[in-house]
Parts: C-alpha cells; sequence; structure tokens
C-alpha cells in the first residue's frame, strides 16, 4: 500500500549561510527520495526558524494537518525529513514529538541516517540520533561563548552597538566607533550630572531629537560603564567578572559617568522637578548661553551664609548669573520701554477716538439688524393672511414659511449678539492704561506666570550677556514701535500717527492685561 507522507525542510538564516543546506536542496533530495520509495507526497512545508523547540509555525501547520487526516482515506504515514537535525536538536524535545505523531498514527523518517525501527536495539540508536544534534549545539554554543570571552577580554565589543556609537573592526577585533547620536547621548550624561533635570526630562528630550528610549532603557544607558570606554566581561568557566579597558573610544570622562550616576542613584542632593518655580526663576526659559546657545537653566546652591540663586547652562565651564542681579538687569530694559505721562495721554486720545468708533459700528449694525427684523416679521404676517384667504396652497405657505423663518433665526441671533457686547473701553482707559507708565512696578508685582506673559510679548528671541554681561535682546515688533513712540516723546515729539497705528494693528501693552 502506497504510503502518504509529508515532505519537510528546515534552516536557520546561519546554517543555510555556512553549511549550504538550503530549502531547495533539502526539498529535492527527499522528493528524489520519496520516489525511489513509491512514497504519495501530500504536501512539502519549508520552515526558516530555530530548531530549539517545536514551537515554529510551519510545523505546527504540519500537526494540524496530520490530526486533520488522521481519519480519512489519504491519511498522513510520516513526515520525511532530510536529517535528524533539521527535526530537532534536543534530546528530550524530539523524543516527546516522536512520541506525540506515534499516538496520532504517524513516524519520522529520515533520508539520511535512516534506522531499522525492526530491531529491538532501535531505541539506542535513534536515541544517539536525536542527542548528536543536541551535542553538536551545545559544542557550537560554548565556542561561541569562549570566542565572545576572549574577544571581550581584548577589550573588542560582541553583540549590538551602543546607543552613540556604530560598529567597526579594531586591531582584529569587532568594536565601536560614535555615530551621529553620540554627542546628544554625551549631552545626556552632562544634564543628568548637572542635577537639573529628572531621567524623564532626559529621556523626552532625547526622544524629540529622534531617539526612542523607553523609561526602562534611559536608566542603562546611564548606568552602563561601556559609556567610559570599558568593556565588562562576564564569569566565564571559572574564572570572575571582570572591567578591561576597549578598543572603543570613551564617550564620557569616568568623572562625569559617576557624577551623572550620583544623581540618578539618589546619592546627590535631591532636586525638585514637579513644583512651579516660575516665581523663583521668571526669567528660564528667556535666558541664553552665549557660548553654547543652549538656554539656562536655574538652580539653587548652598553656601556658608545660606542658599544662592543662579541661572546657569548646564555646560562645565560656563559663567553662573545670581537671579537678583539678572532681574535688575531685566528691570531696567522695562525702565527704558515705560510710557512717559504725555505718551500716556496722547494714547489715551487715540485709543478713545478708536473705541468711540467702534461703538459707532456696532449701534449702527444693531440698527440695519433691527429693521431687517421688522420686515421679516411683516413678511410673515403677511404670508399667513394670504394662506389664511386661499391665495396659495399649504406646500407653498409652508415652504416659504420656512425660509421667513430661518432668516428670521440668523437675524435675530446676530443682533443678539451686538447687543451682549459690552467693551470694557472705559474701564482700560481709566484703569489699565495708566499701568503702562508704571510698567516696572507693575511687573515686579505680577506672579511668576504674568511675569512670563509680559516677557514673551516684550522679546523676541533669548536673552545673552556677553563677556562684559552687556544684555543683547531683540524686541517684537509693537515693543520696537512703542520705542519708536517713546525716542519721539523724549524729543517732545509724539508721533499720534505712529499711535493711531500701533493701535489699529492692536499693537500695544493691552496685551499684558488681557
Amino acid at each position: 500500500m502506497m504510503k502518504n507522507v509529508i515532505i519537510y525542510s528546515r534552516v536557520s538564516t546561519d546554517e543555510q549561510a555556512q553549511q549550504g543546506y538550503s530549502l531547495d536542496y533539502q526539498e529535492q533530495t527527499i522528493q528524489r527520495y520519496c520516489q525511489l520509495n513509491d512514497y504519495k507526497v501530500i504536501q512539502s512545508f519549508r520552515e526558516d526558524h530555530s530548531a530549539k523547540d517545536f514551537e515554529r509555525p510551519e510545523w505546527k501547520k504540519i500537526i494540524k494537518l496530520i490530526k486533520a487526516k488522521e481519519k480519512q482515506k489519504d491519511k498522513i504515514t510520516a513526515v520525511v525529513i532530510l536529517r535528524a537535525d533539521r527535526f530537532s536538536r534536543n534530546l528530550l524535545l524530539s523524543l516527546m514529538e516522536k512520541a506525540k505523531l506515534n499516538f496520532l498514527g504517524c513516524d519520522v523518517e529520515f533520508v539520511e541516517g535512516g534506522i531499522d525501527l525492526s530491531s529491538p536495539e532501535s531505541l539506542v540508536v535513534e536515541a544517539i540520533q536525536y542527542a548528536l544534534p543536541q551535542v553538536e549545539n551545545e559544542k557550537l554554543s560554548l565556542r561561541t561563548k569562549e570566542g565572545s570571552y576572549r574577544c571581550r577580554l581584548s577589550g573588542g565589543w560582541t553583540g549590538s552597538p551602543l546607543r552613540g556609537y556604530k560598529t567597526m573592526r579594531l586591531e582584529k577585533y569587532p568594536s565601536m566607533i560614535f555615530n551621529d547620536q553620540a554627542p546628544l547621548i554625551k549631552e545626556a550624561f552632562e544634564k543628568m550630572a548637572s542635577g537639573l533635570y529628572s531621567a524623564d526630562q532626559i529621556r523626552r528630550w532625547l526622544n524629540s531629537k529622534g531617539m526612542k528610549i523607553t523609561k526602562n532603557q534611559f536608566p542603562n544607558i546611564i548606568r552602563n560603564v561601556a559609556y567610559t570606554g570599558k568593556v565588562v566581561v562576564m564569569p566565564f568557566k571559572d574564572q570572575p567578572k571582570k572591567i578591561v579597558d576597549g578598543l572603543h573610544p570613551a564617550l564620557v570622562s569616568e568623572e562625569l559617568f559617576a557624577a551623572a550616576n550620583d544623581v540618578l542613584n539618589g546619592r546627590k542632593r535631591k532636586m525638585d522637578f514637579k513644583s512651579d518655580k516660575s516665581d523663583l526663576y521668571p526669567l528660564k526659559g528667556f535666558l541664553r548661553c552665549p557660548i553654547h546657545g543652549r538656554s539656562l537653566s536655574a538652580y539653587k546652591s548652598k553656601g556658608r551664609s545660606g542658599f544662592y540663586h543662579y541661572y546657569v547652562c548646564t555646560k562645565n565651564g560656563c559663567p553662573r548669573y545670581p537671579i537678583q542681579w539678572v532681574h535688575d538687569q531685566i528691570d531696567r530694559i522695562l525702565e527704558k520701554i515705560q510710557f512717559s505721562a504725555k505718551t500716556i495721554k496722547e494714547y489715551k486720545k487715540v485709543l478713545a477716538r478708536k473705541f468711540d468708533s467702534m461703538d459707532l459700528e456696532r449701534k449702527r449694525k444693531q440698527k440695519d439688524f433691527e429693521r431687517d427684523l421688522v420686515t421679516l416679521k411683516g413678511r410673515k404676517t403677511f404670508l399667513q393672511n394670504e394662506y389664511l384667504e386661499g391665495k396659495i396652497t399649504a406646500a407653498d405657505y409652508n415652504e416659504l414659511k420656512s425660509t421667513i423663518e430661518v432668516k428670521l433665526f440668523q437675524v435675530d441671533r446676530e443682533l443678539a449678539n451686538l447687543k451682549s457686547q459690552k467693551a470694557p473701553f472705559k474701564h482700560y482707559l481709566e484703569n489699565d492704561i495708566p499701568l503702562m507708565e508704571d510698567l516696572v512696578s507693575f511687573y515686579q508685582k505680577a506672579d511668576g506666570k504674568t511675569k512670563k506673559k509680559i516677557l514673551g510679548l516684550i522679546f523676541a528671541d533669548k536673552i545673552e550677556f556677553d563677556e562684559n554681561r552687556k544684555p543683547k535682546f531683540i524686541f517684537t515688533p509693537p515693543i520696537e514701535a512703542l520705542s519708536q513712540i517713546l525716542n519721539g516723546a523724549k524729543k517732545g515729539d509724539v508721533s499720534i500717527k505712529l499711535l493711531e497705528k500701533l493701535v489699529k494693528e492692536d499693537k500695544g501693552l493691552r496685551s499684558f492685561l488681557s
């Protein structure tokens, strides 16, 4: 009776490349074997998967097919495989899987190294046949571990490269050199060592630069001694764990590595990252380091007489600026753009004219809508009379009535909107504008968030201090226009046209108070 069989071919990528056991070669050899033995091939399966276990996609399909045909006429009686190592590389799992197949009425048959199962001694030979691939696998694993151990002992690098590095062969051993991400990783260490940032803030900063790092991965980066140019050699046989000098260049110094880990592990002062410090450091985010071009941060330092607060760059070697000195510099700048009494007077006149003009326009539109409302209501009444007298049909009446009601709704809504507009012009003119005459006092009394809002409206870019600690800054266009007005006022000439243009474009200090 002809045997119904399944052909199974398996490779791993390494085996295919190194030993030539391609899937085509296996399948062709098994097909010839089946033809010689007059086997009927029901289906062929190919697998590119490890033989460490039987959790393989194609092998699961084979088991499912054998079960489906278990009670059918074309029942499968054997799975034909080239060799035992194509089946499995684990003795125990091989015997268990063969027992599972036997329970389904199927067997495993090898083209190479076939065994006469009718002999009682065949079980021993079969066990050896399944054990040899496992022995070979374990020997290969041992050689790999030994090779990796010797490579690392010599300073080489095995495995995937670290973030900030790429693989490169150095002195006959695999190693690493810097890639484009190296400066970012180094800056992450510097930020961590500064104690000014939490680990998650730095991680999110790295992610914003295109590096995808999870919360669990980032601490491992900071704790990896390989960034100092070292290589960790894990225990092997009777040899203990070692740390040796690597062939790859160090990305950070040992001092920076230690400082970053002190902060990460809580051995440095506990930093408060979550509380709002805008009242204490309102200029954080508005200052820039003139050397490195990065925003200045802020922190407090403990001295002999207490705590001292500074705006600082996180890079080493940059100057730090006492917060009170910096705040005094900003007050001096604000003093330069305060309105004079004369300018305030003229500004109020221009605004009053503008507000009167705006209110007249609102009232004119209100009257127009009131007239439209009367007209539409008249049309609706006329339409009802025409319908009651039988001059128009019910269908025409409903259609025309619907059109008029839609227009009535729209006009009524516009009218209600105009009536509800109550611009606080008088309060603004009498109470808010005088604050512009004493901007510095207003700024000093404001809370941190309000100060930040004011600064954002005044400065178009971050403020820098040059080597002489003189502030360099750029005003926003509205403030630049105000500066022109103030310069004119100092000369006794307040430009009414410029004031009117400022009001028309809505560019004024009234934005501070909104």
